[in-house]
């Protein structure tokens, strides 16, 4: 009784049964893995359209061109249309199957039970249950641990490239010129009148009474500006920092014929200035006050970067003007005129008054005299 017999037909059908599982669970380890397909659109390329023919104007500004010269326009803004051109791929992520896992943990507890049971018989060699158990087992072991091995992601092209259309930001896309006949350009207390043409360009250059040989210690300008426009009357306003008037400044001088470049100084010249001239002149827009200054150079050397500013408190018209000269050999005589627009109100207000001003000099080497220039008589209409 105490030893455990087996019939002579019962080991052939035991041993099927377990050859039987273990080509079973064999059979399961070509599934350890699982593929996930999954299509991706990424961005291949971005372009921004511009629809120009959407434009908005924004609030008038004042810009300053590269020669130096104001201009009063309307800043135009546009909308965009950004065109995403996007790449479809496919992903192929290879990942566990928790099937197999599952059964390779299930054939790997049973085999733990089939081997206790086939240790622990009388014949534990001669057990079916040792020989099921370690089959199992060794099914198990494989189908555990396979489906954490050989995890991929593998890539494949897609359907096909799409195009994907969504709104941009606006942009700012150029100006159009305010068409206007005049203006009159307010800027630290004087008073700038001039014509402006059909692109918007104000006639007067803020050079004109900001010195461009002094641009690093020129303030702010605040700009106030009162158009004379097609569609009636209309006030702007700007501001003129040094860092703009300072890129323009060579624009400027070289576009009224001055050399920016300043020698050294070799010899001293004498520059000696005769009497102003002061009159008011008719022009094509209006009327003027044309300033004349005579110079002589009497000393032994050049004088580079000569000029003159007006000073005249009671006519904000005139105040501020700047009249250029440039290079004065030593030897020579010119005589510079500066005409003035200014409105027919102020012209028709300064006829026939008596009027006073100075003009400052200077040159690039500080040996201009010191003493101002200086004026005082009736504003008379020039002869004809």
């Amino acid at each position: 009784m105490g030893s455990e017999r087996h019939r002579p037909g019962q080991a052939p059908s035991t041993r099927l049964r377990v050859w039987a599982t273990a080509a079973a669970l064999t059979t399961v380890v070509g599934g350890c893995h699982v593929a996930v397909r999954s299509e991706i659109l990424r961005p291949a390329r971005t372009e921004r359209v511009v629809h120009a023919e959407g434009a908005r104007t924004r609030q008038a500004a004042v810009e300053l061109t590269d020669a130096g010269r104001l201009r009063f326009v309307e800043p135009l803004e546009c909308p965009t249309e950004d065109i995403i051109h996007q790449r479809s791929t496919v992903e192929v992520a290879i990942r566990p199957n928790l099937a197999t896992f599952t059964v390779g943990v299930l054939a790997i507890a049973a085999g733990g039970l089939l081997l206790t049971a086939g240790l622990f018989a009388n014949r534990p060699g001669a057990s079916p249950y040792t020989y099921a158990g370690l089959a199992s087992g060794g099914v198990g072991a494989p189908l555990t641990v396979g489906p954490w091995l050989g995890q991929r992601v593998e890539l494949a092209e897609g359907g096909g490239d799409t195009v994907l259309r969504r709104s941009g930001p606006s942009q700012v896309c150029g100006a159009r010129p305010i068409t206007a006949r005049a203006a009159t350009v307010a800027a630290g207390g004087i008073e700038i009148h001039g014509a402006v043409d059909r692109d918007g360009v104000f006639a007067i250059s803020p050079y004109q009474w900001i010195d461009a040989y002094r641009i690093g210690s020129a303030p702010p300008a605040d700009l106030t500006v009162r158009l004379d426009a097609a569609g009636g009357a209309r006030t702007i306003a700007g501001v003129l920092d040094a860092a703009q008037l300072a890129a323009r400044a060579g624009g400027f001088l070289a576009h009224v014929g001055l050399d920016a470049a300043i020698p050294p100084l070799r010899r001293v010249p004498g520059i000696a200035a005769g009497a102003l001239q002061v009159e008011l002149i008719t022009v094509a827009d209006g009327a003027a006050i044309r300033v004349v200054l005579p110079l002589h150079n009497e000393g032994l050397g050049d004088a580079w970067a000569v000029r003159g500013q007006i000073t005249a408190p009671a006519i904000p018209a005139i105040d501020g003007r700047m009249i250029y000269v440039g290079t004065l050999v030593h030897g020579a005589a010119v005589s510079r005129a500066l005409d003035i627009p200014i409105a027919p109100p102020a012209a028709a207000a300064l006829r026939g008054q008596v009027v006073e001003l100075s003009v400052e000099l200077r040159d690039a080497h500080g040996t201009a005299p010191s003493t101002p220039v200086a004026f005082r008589g009736p504003l008379v209409a020039a002869s004809p």
